[in-house]
């Protein structure tokens, strides 16, 4: 297979703008056919392979662009921004999303783990969590392979899972690879906190809670965590509460049931936050993003 046959695959099976599921579990397919510019979003764990097209992640004051020679790869969840440029009907941008959330990435990372394989990094990041890699020939060939099976019901049936823990294997074994064992791997407990940070928005979330969670002290939990996504908890959770309230919001969400949502108790103090980091009222952001496609917040 080939690019211009996995494109003929993935548009078959998204033939309208969206993420489209596909039958094997943590694998899906996305088209966009308009432009979108840079919106919040909070990026699951998860591989990004854009076929056609371009998109572009923000996150830490960095901008990374992934596309048909790119990758993105994030380890944990991320608020980020994120905008698609230059996308149309004509020219959409095409793309397979692979979750890292799930039970094949865990028994292949156990599987690699165990091999106690030794694996040079060299890749490009915005933060130790979110990471832009460049394609290798064993990731082109396991991507291909992977999308081969999505268009034959048989093979998929027969071959699907091995064709996933192939395509995850080539990640871990690739450029990208010292990130998901850092923040995935045995021993992770700051990866493990972010997901639980990102599973409870609408909980209280104390700093010293996190640490006794992670078995830290408050100052050595801070400092580790910062060191796995760039920001300190308080600052984290805020962004990661006000990112999945914007887009609450602009998928049809009233501006109070996306405050509590996230874990937000006060009205006035959800609005004067989400002023202060977006520059606009909530109100105002519904009305004017109330087109904006959703796509944006995908990898």
């Amino acid at each position: 297979m080939n690019t211009e046959t996995a494109l003929t695959v993935i548009d078959r099976i998204a033939p309208d703008s969206g993420l489209r599921d596909t039958p094997l579990a943590g694998v899906q397919v996305f088209r966009v056919t308009d432009p979108i510019d840079r919106a919040p979003g909070v990026y699951p764990p998860s591989v990004c392979a854009i076929l056609q097209g371009t998109k572009r992640a923000y996150y830490d004051g960095a901008v990374h662009t992934y596309d048909a020679h790119h990758f993105l790869c994030n380890a944990m969840p991320l608020p980020v921004e994120a905008e698609v440029p230059g996308a149309s009907p004509e020219w959409p941008v095409l793309g397979l999303l692979v979750s890292l959330d799930t039970t094949a990435m865990g028994e292949t990372l156990v599987a690699y783990e165990t091999s106690q394989v030794e694996v040079v990094s060299n890749t490009e990041s915005t933060g130790p969590g979110l990471v832009v890699a460049p394609w290798d020939p064993g990731f082109r060939d396991a991507l291909f392979r992977l999308v081969e099976v999505l268009d034959d019901p048989v093979a998929l049936h027969v071959l699907g899972s091995a064709r996933l823990r192939e395509f995850l294997f080539s990640v871990l074994r690739g450029p990208a690879g010292a990130i998901l064992r850092r923040r995935l791997g045995k021993g992770s407990r700051m990866g493990w906190i972010v997901r639980h940070v990102r599973d409870n928005l609408a909980e209280p979330l104390a700093v010293d809670d996190l640490a006794r969670r992670a078995g830290m002290s408050r100052a050595v939990f801070h400092r580790r965590f910062k060191e796995a996504t760039s920001q300190s908890p308080i600052q984290f959770i805020k962004a990661l509460r006000l990112n999945s309230a914007a887009m609450l919001i602009t998928q049809g969400l009233s501006v109070g049931g996306a405050a509590t949502h996230v874990g937000y108790s006060s009205p006035s103090q959800f609005s004067r936050e989400f002023r202060r980091h977006f520059g606009r009222a909530p109100r105002e952001w519904r009305e004017l993003n109330a087109e904006l496609d959703v796509q944006a917040s995908v990898p």
